[in-house]
């Protein structure tokens, strides 16, 4: 028997043909960046999230070292990131010119709690980065509430988790801003 690693027929079967075709209306216009389709996505993403702005960009590496260039987070500045992330999160603390600072997550969910924040604080942390995974969000509470105490940045990384709820409100719209 053979077990796919990932399939998504099922997933994509109902949405397949209308798919196709808005891609190739795209491609036959060969407008590919900004437009009217891509501001639409921003507005209507943004608007799903229930988010005041939604900005496109290339990648989630790319959403987050813009937030932290633009919150001005840079040399000798140390953002907090849960060890167990995808490699994306760490390169652009790393691009920023900021150092990662590695926290354990939570054993249960995986995600990050506010066990570890305090012994990961020093006087250069500027941000914490919590990132929400597997589509569930991480204690938001808990950690929001350790970077009010601290004047800390909150930058949420939503990439494996777009529309998840943390107490019936979607992820990403809790900090400064959602990756």
């Amino acid at each position: 028997m053979n077990i796919p690693f990932s399939t998504f027929e099922k997933m994509h079967a109902d949405i397949r043909e209308e798919m196709l075709a808005k891609f190739a209306e795209i491609y036959d216009k060969g407008w590919f960046i900004q437009g009217k389709e891509y501001a639409a996505f921003e507005e209507e993403f943004a608007s799903y999230c229930g988010a005041k702005y939604g900005i496109g960009v290339g990648n989630g590496l790319d959403a987050i070292y813009l937030t932290l260039r633009a919150l001005g987070i840079g040399e000798g500045s140390e953002v907090i990131i849960p060890s167990n992330t995808f490699i994306a999160t760490a390169l652009a603390v790393s691009y920023s010119g900021a150092t990662p600072v590695l926290v354990d997550p939570d054993r249960v969910t995986y995600n990050m709690c506010a066990k570890g924040l305090e012994e990961a604080l020093t006087d250069k942390t500027k941000a914490v980065i919590p990132v929400h995974l597997y589509g569930q969000a991480a204690e938001m509470d808990e950690v929001l509430a350790f970077a009010e105490k601290h004047n800390l940045y909150v930058v949420e990384d939503c990439a494996q988790a777009h529309g998840a709820l943390y107490k019936g409100k979607k992820v990403g719209t809790f900090g400064i801003a959602g990756n």
